[in-house]
């Protein structure tokens, strides 16, 4: 008796939100009719779901034959809504990826010479690589020379140093243009970007891009101890990195999540 209780009430729950997401989308008022002829309900139960959402507000009713609205209650929720940020969504991922290949992830995107990290998730072990901050290099890092890679010949400058040799922070580091450039046309062919120690000794960072069609391109990494990503490992972490870049896309709240970066970058 209880478990059917419980289900006729659920069942009254998603009627309720079938009608308001209805009533939503209208564009104009619905009368009775429409609303039980578009929801296959039974006037009766269309009417009484309706009577119970105008009593709090969140139905408004008006005119003869009576027609039907998005009430107040819906939009004062509505204006109290905040979009979530881009860390709050990717977490559980990044989380859960990391805690699996047991490197630390990174979600970044481009800003200027620069790369801005969105999201770090650190795996549970006692060797961890911090981030240095929210922003970083772009031209000697694994996420911003996968950044790079998507742009046309005449953009990459934005993001470089303006003036070479480019500092060098290991004997590894791409000091010229000239190596960025040909390091950018490798990373196209093979979809993926290497950081071999060129930011941090003893570091290597692997990138694939987000499969997004639209800006700004994000791109996701790992980064790890050399000896632990040479190139088997980076072959065997490739499916598992570019998998996870498309669960990212795919998770619900990523689009309204991007909004305020594509604000941040006409901005910048």
């Amino acid at each position: 008796m209880e478990q059917r209780a419980k289900s006729y009430h659920s069942q009254g729950l998603h009627r309720a939100l079938a009608i308001l997401r209805l009533l939503g989308e209208a564009g104009g008022p619905l009368t009775l009719s429409a609303v039980a002829a578009q929801l296959d309900l039974p006037k009766s139960t269309a009417i009484r779901l309706l009577n119970v959402m105008e009593e709090e507000g969140f139905v408004r009713r008006f005119g003869e034959p009576p027609a039907y609205s998005i009430g107040h209650a819906v939009h004062e929720i509505a204006e109290s809504y905040r979009a979530p940020t881009m860390a709050e969504v990717t977490a559980p991922v990044l989380g859960r990826l990391a805690d699996e290949v047991g490197f630390t992830t990174n979600l970044g995107m481009l800003e200027g010479p620069s790369v801005l990290h969105l999201h770090v998730a650190e795996p549970q072990r006692a060797l961890r690589f911090a981030t240095g901050g929210t922003l970083d290099y772009a031209y000697c890092t694994g996420l911003g020379k996968m950044l790079m890679s998507v742009l046309a010949d005449d953009e990459i400058d934005a993001h470089l140093p303006e003036s070479e040799p480019y500092a060098s922070w290991t004997p590894h580091t791409l000091t010229t243009r000239a190596e960025i450039v040909a390091d950018l046309e490798r990373i196209r062919e093979t979809g993926r970007s290497i950081d071999g120690e060129e930011r941090n000794r003893g570091v290597t960072c692997m990138a694939v891009l987000l499969p997004t069609d639209h800006a700004p391109a994000l791109a996701l990494s790992v980064s790890a101890p050399s000896g632990e990503l040479d190139e088997p490992a980076r072959e065997q972490m490739l499916p598992v990195l570019t998998a996870a870049a498309a669960e990212l896309v795919d998770l619900p709240g990523f689009d309204a999540a991007i909004a305020p970066l594509r604000t941040r970058m006409a901005l910048a």
